[in-house]
C-alpha cells in the first residue's frame, strides 16, 4: 500500500525553532537541609525550604510536588502552582510536562497549563508532543507546538498500539491501519499492523507484516532500508542503529547508511544524537557521522544524553564524552549521577550535588 497523507488543521512553526526556544540547562536536587534546589544554566537557586514529596527534571522544566502536596512547575526562572496533587501522576520530558488527576489529562509547555481531556486511559508522550485517546469522545488527539488537533474520530476503542518520538507519533488504529504524525501531516503507511516500529525525532522505522521489509520514514519521506528484517533497531534524533540479517551493525545518518561493524556489537544504545556501542572490550560513540573509540574497556554503568554519554571508569571516576570531547567530571567519590539533556548531576558526600555543564563543574 502506498503512503496516503492528509494535513490536519494544526498551525506549525519549524521543529528547530520550537525546540531551540524551549531548551535550557536544568536539573534539581534536595540538599542536606532538605531544601529543593535547581541548577539553571550555571546558577544554583533555592525553590522550596521544605523537602518535596517528589521531583522530576527535563531540559526545559522541573516539575515537583511540594511539602503541602501542591504540584508546581519551574520554568524560565519562575515556579508556578498548577493544582493539588491528589490522585495524581505526572511525567516530564525535555520540553513538556504531562499530568493527570484521576482520568483528567493536562499538559504544560512551560508557558500555559491546558486541560486536554476529562476521561483518558491511554496516552503516549514524546519530547515535544503528546498523543491521547479521549474515552468520552472516542477520538485520538495530539498536542504539538501549543496546538490541539484531532487525528482520528468515531473510534470504538483506543489505538491498538502507539509510540511517541521526540516529534513523531506512530500508531495502529482499530482497523489495523498504521499511521504516523509528523509536522502537521498524518501519513497512512500501511493497512496492516507492522511487526515492530520505533519513533524518534524526524525519523520512524518499522518492519512490515507483508514481506517483512525494513522501512524508514525520514523527514516526511519513506524508503525501504533493507529487504530483510533486522535483528534489532533503535532510533534517535534523525539517526538509527540496527543489526541486519547478516549480523552487520549499521548506522543511518544524514540520509545514508554506513556499516560500523561486520559483526554484532555486545550491546548498543541510541538516544538524541548519539549511538553508543561496545565490541570486543572497546567502548565507542557514533556522533554526527564520526565514530569515536572512547575507551578500551566497557563501562560498568552509563547514561546517555542528547549529545553525549556519562559513565564510570574501572577506578570509580566519572567521565563524560560529549560532542567529540572527553572530560573527567569530578575528583570526588560519586554516590550517584544523572544525565539530563546536556547536564550531568553528580551526588557526592551527604546530600551534596555538583553539576557538569559545557565543560565546567558547578558546586
Amino acid at each position: 500500500m502506498k503512503p496516503y497523507r492528509h494535513i490536519i488543521a494544526l498551525t506549525l512553526l519549524t521543529c528547530a525553532s520550537v525546540l531551540s526556544a524551549s531548551a535550557q540547562a536544568l536539573s534539581a536536587f534536595t540538599d542536606y537541609r532538605g531544601y529543593l534546589m535547581v541548577f539553571d544554566n550555571g546558577s544554583i537557586n533555592k525553590l522550596e525550604y521544605l523537602p518535596p514529596v517528589s521531583y522530576k527534571s527535563g531540559s526545559a522544566a522541573v516539575a515537583y510536588i511540594d511539602n503541602r502536596n501542591d504540584f508546581k512547575i519551574y520554568c524560565h526562572g519562575v515556579s508556578k502552582f498548577q493544582l493539588n496533587a491528589a490522585d495524581f501522576k505526572y511525567w516530564v520530558t525535555d520540553y513538556l510536562v504531562a499530568f493527570k488527576v484521576g482520568q483528567v489529562l493536562y499538559v504544560n509547555d512551560g508557558v500555559d497549563r491546558k486541560t486536554l481531556c476529562y476521561y483518558n486511559t491511554r496516552m503516549a508522550l514524546g519530547d515535544s508532543l503528546l498523543g491521547w485517546y479521549d474515552d468520552s469522545q472516542y477520538s485520538f488527539n495530539i498536542y504539538y507546538n501549543k496546538r490541539i488537533a484531532e487525528l482520528e474520530n468515531s473510534l470504538l476503542e483506543p489505538p491498538k498500539s502507539m509510540k511517541a518520538g521526540a516529534n513523531t507519533m506512530a500508531w495502529v488504529n482499530q482497523s489495523n491501519f498504521f499511521n504516523v504524525f509528523y509536522q502537521g501531516n498524518v501519513t497512512t503507511l500501511d493497512d496492516i499492523a507492522p511487526i515492530d516500529f520505533a519513533a524518534g525525532r524526524d525519523i520512524m522505522a518499522w518492519i512490515d507484516n507483508y514481506d517483512r521489509n525494513f522501512h524508514i520514514f525520514y523527514y516526511g519521506d519513506t524508503a525501504t532500508a533493507e529487504i530483510f528484517p533486522p535483528d534489532s533497531f533503535k532510533v534517535g534524533y534523525g539517526i538509527m542503529a540496527y543489526v541486519d540479517q547478516l549480523g552487520n551493525f549499521n548506522a543511518f545518518y544524514d540520509g545514508g547508511t554506513r556499516k560500523l561493524l561486520s559483526d554484532r556489537p555486545d550491546y548498543f544504545l541510541v538516544y538524541g544524537n548519539v549511538i553508543v556501542y561496545a565490541y570486543n572490550n572497546q567502548f565507542n560513540v557514533f556522533y554526527q557521522g564520526k565514530t569515536y573509540p572512547v575507551e578500551t574497556y566497557v563501562p560498568r554503568s552509563l547514561q546517555i544524553g542528547i549529545n553525549g554519554v556519562a559513565y564510570m571508569d574501572p577506578g570509580g571516576s566519572l567521565k563524560f564524552f560529549q560532542k567529540g570531547q572527553s572530560y573527567k567530571v569530578t575528583n570526588e567519590y560519586v554516590n550517584k549521577y544523572t544525565l539530563t539533556g546536556d547536564v550531568v548531576k553528580v551526588e557526592v558526600g551527604t546530600n551534596t550535588c555538583q553539576f557538569f555543564w559545557e565543560g565546567h563543574l558547578y558546586e
